[in-house]
C-alpha cells in the first residue's frame, strides 16, 4: 500500500485532517484507503460520545484494547481542532469579502459635479426666462372658439 501524499479528494478543505488521518491509519496498520472515508463520515456525528463509540467499533479489530480509546480520542480531538480552523478561515473569508465589497461601493459613490460660476449664471437666466413666460401666459386672454368646454 502506497503512503498517502498530499490532500486526498476528501481531504481538501478540511484543514489538513484527511492527509493526517490517512497517515495515522497507515502508521497503525489500518487500510487508510478503505477506512479513511468511513471514519471521516463517522466524525460528522453531532455527539462526541457517538463519534468515540463508532470509532472504537471500527478500529477495535485493528488495535489493542488498552490503546484503542486513546487513539480514538486523538482522532476526534484532531478532527475538532481542524474543524475550528476551517470555521475560522471561512469567517475570515466572509469578513474579507464584505470589506472588499464595501471598498468597491465606496469607489462607486458619485462625486458632486463642480459647477462654474458661468454655468450657474446661465442656469439662473434660463430659469428666469421660463418664469417670465409663465407669468405672460397667465395674463393672456382666453380664446373664444366656442367648440371647447372652456369657451
Amino acid at each position: 500500500m502506497a503512503a498517502p501524499s498530499g490532500a486526498t479528494a476528501s481531504g481538501e478543505g478540511d484543514g489538513g485532517f484527511g492527509p493526517w488521518l490517512d497517515g495515522r491509519l497507515e502508521a497503525l496498520g489500518v487500510d487508510w484507503a478503505v477506512y479513511g472515508a468511513y471514519i471521516r463520515g463517522v466524525l460528522q456525528e453531532d455527539d462526541e460520545e457517538e463519534r468515540l463509540d463508532a470509532l472504537q467499533g471500527i478500529l477495535a479489530a485493528f488495535l489493542e484494547e488498552d490503546s484503542l480509546l486513546d487513539i480514538c480520542r486523538e482522532i476526534v480531538e484532531r478532527w475538532s481542532e481542524t474543524q475550528n480552523v476551517v470555521t475560522k478561515e471561512k469567517k475570515e473569508d466572509e469578513v474579507q469579502a464584505i470589506a472588499t465589497l464595501i471598498e468597491k461601493q465606496a469607489q462607486i459613490v458619485v462625486k458632486p459635479k463642480m459647477v462654474s460660476e458661468e454655468e450657474k449664471q446661465r442656469k439662473a437666466a434660463l430659469l428666469a426666462q421660463y418664469a417670465n413666460v409663465t407669468d405672460e401666459e397667465d395674463s393672456l386672454p382666453k380664446h373664444q372658439c366656442g367648440r371647447c368646454p372652456e369657451c
